[in-house]
């Protein structure tokens, strides 16, 4: 086998990877875009129309809220960790604090939040095919 064939193969391949990988990344990211800005209008219609979800030909738009949160003082939610052994570190934690970790300690703690823990609540629109 030729070293030098393999090698501009490979050379060829990897290019082409990568052009392709950018071809992607740019159409997904505009795609992105055009659906925050169409979640934008669907919000903006049920709220005008005084609505929690609309029903169409083509699916279901609904209002769901998402909760976000953050930590503005880990020495504290730490703190908090330690001092309940039931509660592992690794259920609160990802790489930042666990929506699902936060949103089931409300339910069960009638809305309270853990020491440091802040939310951040913004509604979205879902769509469910017909």
């Amino acid at each position: 086998m030729d070293v030098a064939k393999v090698t501009k193969a490979y050379v060829a391949i990897r290019d082409r990877r990568a052009e392709i990988k950018k071809t992607f990344d740019t159409e997904y990211a505009d795609l992105g875009e055009k659906l925050d800005r169409l979640n934008a209008e669907l919000l903006r219609l049920m709220q005008n129309q005084n609505s929690d979800a609309i029903r169409t030909e083509f699916g279901t738009v609904y209002r769901q809220e998402e909760i976000k949160p953050s930590c503005s003082d880990w020495s504290a939610l730490d703190a908090w960790e330690k001092a309940n052994p039931d509660i592992n570190a690794s259920d609160i934690l990802e790489k930042r604090v666990s929506k699902k970790f936060i949103t089931e300690y409300m339910e069960n703690n009638e809305g309270a939040l853990p020491p440091g823990i802040s939310i951040y609540r913004e509604y979205v629109a879902r769509v469910r095919r017909s």
